[in-house]
């Protein structure tokens, strides 16, 4: 009995560890305590707050960065030192009362010298406005003033407040986002209580254009993308190509299930080259690459070095070399590429597995993130503005570690309209010099 009364105060007491345990890594170092993943509202931009309330969700931020961004806990990053100089800016200029406008503009202003395009904030407006028609946006038209002001000015303001990596990112989202929103020209200083003017120019000279702000289902001239339609292929027999395209990273069964009858088709018709779409892909999940991978006829391939942020320790993980768990049918062929300035973050890691394997070539322009920079994205809201923020905990760098300050160039420069086009000639090109190796089931 009393070896019994032993065992029961053994076990007891071992539970008990295990969860001051689990508590004690929950409560200090499990990256993902006090995120949020239930939906939201920011406060409406004109409304007023104290500025002792603005204070305190400046000052939550500054503490998410410090306790969860890798960037605080490395050695001499002048990056910190530049958000820590701008905290004390920023933080100087609040009075009394602010608009939640004036706070997110501050805040940008703060996370914009991290230059991590995954730590940001952002307002969340479920009733967003936008300008009234898009036609002359989507022409190509040179826009030269917004409401009288130069637009490099406007421009200017923006890169100021935006969290970005690379520039020509983004010049892309201010020209096709930020131009056509209400919310986002708020942000950049522009003035559309009685709608905004856009001075365009032409070979025929300039044109103003007025827009009054609608919801998104009156936008006139809007281009939208097919509904449901984010990952699909074809399968050209003529010129033994098939064209797998993605807009968005989805690790999913609908995604699974057509990269498996991609691959089915193209071994059943003998197809020699492979075509993977990814330009105006935002990103998602990094494991649709790795799923596609699954169906190339390789060992194996390498996979990103990284560091993860838990509490005050980095946890440091080395690139390695990642045994390819097949699939059939397998695929031994030509692959490309097509990427441009909106091909992003999981979207643009699924593009180095193929550059820096050297297991395909890259055809348009270079990708919209850096291959090394931050990601893995911890969600929060501020207390009081309920504005939505990122902070990045993980720290990847580049798996061809010869380029690891380099953006991801393609190997083949081009206007990404014409990335297609560019692959087929290369394709026509290679298929005169050689035939590619039979495609067909492995």
């Amino acid at each position: 009995m009393k070896t019994l009364k032993k065992i029961l105060i053994a076990i007891v007491s071992l539970i008990a560890v295990l969860l001051l345990t689990s508590g004690i890594f929950y409560a200090t170092l499990n990256p993902y305590r006090g995120t949020n993943k239930k939906s939201f509202t920011t406060l409406p931009l004109e409304q007023k707050i104290s500025g002792a309330q603005a204070k305190e969700d400046i000052d939550f931020i500054m503490k998410m960065l410090r306790t969860r961004h890798p960037a605080w806990i490395e050695t001499g990053n002048e990056k910190v030192l530049n958000v820590e100089a701008k905290y004390i800016e920023e933080s100087s200029k609040i009075g009394s009362e602010v608009s939640v406008l004036d706070e997110w503009i501050a805040v940008s202003h703060i996370l914009h010298e991290l230059y991590d395009g995954h730590t940001t904030v952002h307002n969340r407006n479920p009733n967003q406005r936008y300008i009234s028609d898009f036609a002359q946006i989507q022409s190509g038209a040179t826009l030269s003033k917004i409401n009288g002001v130069p637009a490099k000015s406007i421009y200017e303001n923006f890169l100021s407040v935006y969290q970005y990596e690379r520039t020509d990112f983004a010049k892309s989202i201010f020209t096709s986002k930020i131009l056509c929103s209400e919310d986002y020209l708020r942000w950049c200083g522009v003035d559309v209580s009685n709608g905004v003017t856009f001075t365009f120019e032409s070979g025929e000279g300039s044109g103003d254009f007025h827009y009054d702000f609608v919801p998104i289902d009156q936008v006139k001239n809007l281009k939208m993308q097919e509904a449901g339609k984010w990952v699909y292929y074809e399968i050209d027999k003529e010129k033994s190509t098939g064209i797998f395209t993605l807009t968005t990273c989805n690790f999913n069964k609908e995604y699974k299930d057509t990269v498996k009858k991609f691959f089915e088709e193209v071994a059943e018709n003998k197809i020699q080259n492979v075509i993977v779409d990814l330009r105006s892909n935002g990103g998602g999940n990094s494991l649709v690459g790795d799923e596609f991978l699954r169906y190339l006829d390789i060992d194996g391939y390498y996979s990103w070095a990284n560091e993860i942020r838990v509490g005050n320790f980095l946890i440091r993980n080395k690139r390695s070399f990642c045994k390819n768990n097949k699939l059939k049918p397998s695929f031994a062929g030509n692959i490309f590429v097509l990427t441009d300035t909106r091909t992003y973050s999981s979207a643009m890691d699924f593009t180095m597995y193929i550059c820096d394997n050297k297991l395909g070539k890259i055809i348009g322009e270079a990708s919209g993130n850096l291959p090394s920079s931050y990601g893995d994205c911890l969600n929060f809201i501020t207390p009081n503005s309920r504005l939505a923020f990122s902070v990045s905990y993980k720290h990847w760098h580049r798996i061809d570690e010869s380029k690891e300050s380099e953006p991801l160039n393609p190997d083949y420069p081009c206007d990404p309209k014409d990335a297609l086009k560019e692959a087929y000639k290369l394709i026509e090109k290679n298929t005169s010099k050689s035939p590619a190796p039979d495609a067909g089931p492995q």
